[in-house]
């Protein structure tokens, strides 16, 4: 009886020997296999999900996981440096971009995003650098022209920025960025005419452009055409009612409206209007400026 009971307690042990240890291998097998089963696609989705919700470690992962699978793709690396970007970790970011420019030397994308890490660092120089090559390479691509631009506007170099949105405006005469900034240089440097032109042209492609209409309104006041300026900061208005600046330049124009005419014009209702802008914005002072200029001339009685 005791021989058998052992000979079964023996025979039973190699079955059952580290039972948990023999699961664990199998699940971590087959989860492996899992995880090598996934696709580059599948972690771009899942990178691009994580950098939507900033979860930028998770993304960060999924990224260097496409750079594994995908060690000749150049766009892999971009993706990566841009996660990198986002956790301004710039030196790490200019690294993938350079590993990409090496897979693709004529990649544009990859140039661009060296000179806008340049642009993060303050080397502003370089970045000039990195646009002009990427335009170099490619003179009908519209995005090194318009960050070459925008560069030079941030930097007061208007004559330069001109240029770029003229070229860029010439590739695509419906660009509404270029239209309106040129627009506004020409606004700056007193050319009202060719200022008129773009803020007009960027409301034919885009007919709900409060800032076109606002800029637009402009060009009419300072010119002396005070109701057409009235007229054009009131659409502007119908897209946006709240819209601040476009309330101040309209009581404005009403005001220089006033001063000339002053019986078609309504002081109580420009008074009412800047009220209106201080109660949303109490620490406007332009606004409360030309408030306290027109009670202090007009003196209509209430404050």
């Amino acid at each position: 009886m005791d021989k058998e009971f052992l000979e079964k307690q023996t025979s039973q042990k190699p079955f059952n020997a580290y039972p948990k240890n023999i699961k664990l291998t199998i699940a971590n097998r087959k989860k492996d296999n899992i995880k090598d089963a996934y696709s580059a696609e599948d972690y771009v989705n899942w990178g691009f999900i994580h950098l939507e919700n900033k979860d930028y470690d998770e993304a960060l992962e999924c990224f260097q996981k496409i750079t594994e699978l995908e060690p000749d793709n150049p766009k892999a690396f971009i993706n990566l440096g841009y996660v990198y970007e986002k956790m301004d970790m710039f030196d790490s970011a200019k690294k993938c971009y350079e590993k990409s420019l090496k897979i693709n030397g004529d990649n544009i994308e990859s140039i661009i995003k060296i000179g806008h890490i340049f642009e993060l660092q303050i080397d502003y120089h370089h970045a000039v650098d990195q646009y002009k090559k990427a335009i170099a390479i490619d003179p009908q691509a519209i995005e090194p022209h318009f960050c070459l631009a925008n560069l030079y506007d941030r930097h007061d170099m208007y004559d330069e920025a001109a240029e770029e949105y003229e070229k860029i405006i010439k590739i695509n005469p419906k660009h509404v960025k270029a239209l309106h900034s040129l627009g506004r240089i020409n606004f700056q440097d007193g050319d009202y005419a060719k200022a008129l032109i773009n803020f007009q042209n960027v409301l034919k492609v885009e007919p709900e452009n409060i800032d076109a209409w606002n800029d637009l309104g402009s060009v009419y006041e300072i010119t002396n055409n005070l109701i057409q300026a009235i007229s054009t900061y009131r659409k502007s208005l119908r897209v946006n009612p709240l819209h601040e600046e476009t309330n101040f330049n309209l009581a404005n124009a009403y005001f220089s409206l006033f001063l000339s005419n002053p019986n078609i014009v309504n002081i109580e209702d420009i008074i009412k209007r800047l009220r209106f802008v201080l109660s949303r914005n109490p620490y406007n002072e332009k606004v409360r400026d030309l408030l306290n200029k027109i009670q202090g001339s007009c003196n209509p009685g209430k404050s």
